[in-house]
């Protein structure tokens, strides 16, 4: 072979080795990373973002993991009193005082509240309903609850607290109040039956003009309509102004 066909050879050689180079690919090599990755749908996870320039081959640790996500806190329960002057919306302290929340639960399940009347209202003071028909007759009650007058609550305007027999201290059983002033003398201040004081359960978060409402009223011409739990948010948050040491108690 002459010296120039050995050269046209050895080109086409080549030329036919760089062909062949050009349809293969190299893999990356493994990533050390990759088990750890997040999947593609953790970037609509709520707190994941990516920031302006970033790419989705971001680090592992740029990702925020599901357990620095705000947890949902489970709000108190709120009912709506639908009485004939308006609603009332009142928040329960079930924390507080669980044994007589889960007692006023239990009659408004059965609707027992539908139909009574607030039957002694004294206008700065209290309004007491829930246990008799406008016809002033007593409904059927289920057996007395314990007093939760020692959980710390006060009885401040707006608040609401379980009836019962002056000389009984564990006597409450549907009838309640709404304090329409500040009451102290019926908070828990002692052992005796006078002293023990009366169960606060909640609390009016809306509505106080209604309450205003009910304390110019007559005895016995304010008919509560029915009473329900409303939905739960997770912004549920007390006025400031009511139930002041509430924080310290959580």
């Amino acid at each position: 072979m002459t010296r120039t066909r050995r050269i046209e050879w050895l080109a086409t050689l080549l030329m036919f080795v760089g062909i062949a180079g050009c349809g293969k690919s190299e893999e990356p090599a493994p990533s050390a990373a990759a088990p750890n990755a997040a999947p593609a749908a953790a970037s609509n996870s709520p707190g994941t973002s990516l920031s302006k320039g970033s790419s989705a081959s971001a680090s592992p640790s740029a990702v925020v993991p599901a357990a620095a996500v705000r947890p949902v806190v489970q709000a108190d329960p709120i009912v709506q009193v639908h009485t004939s002057v308006g609603d009332l919306y009142v928040r329960l302290y079930e924390k507080q005082a669980p044994r007589t929340v889960s007692n006023f639960f239990d009659y408004i399940r059965v609707r027992h509240y539908d139909g009574t009347i607030f039957h002694q209202i004294d206008a700065g003071y209290v309004a007491l309903g829930g246990s008799l028909d406008q016809q002033r007759q007593p409904k059927s009650v289920r057996y007395p609850i314990p007093n939760e007058a020692t959980n710390g609550l006060k009885n401040v305007r707006g608040s609401a607290a379980m009836a019962r027999d002056p000389q009984n201290i564990d006597s409450a059983t549907s009838g309640f109040f709404f304090n329409l002033a500040d009451n102290p003398k019926l908070d828990h201040r002692g052992t005796t039956p006078g002293e023990y004081g009366y169960c606060v359960f909640g609390q009016v978060i809306d509505g106080l003009d209604v309450l205003d409402k009910l304390s110019s009223a007559e005895s016995g011409k304010v008919v509560i309509l029915g009473v329900k739990l409303m939905p739960q948010r997770d912004n549920q948050v007390l006025p400031a102004q009511y139930q002041s040491n509430d924080a310290a108690r959580r």
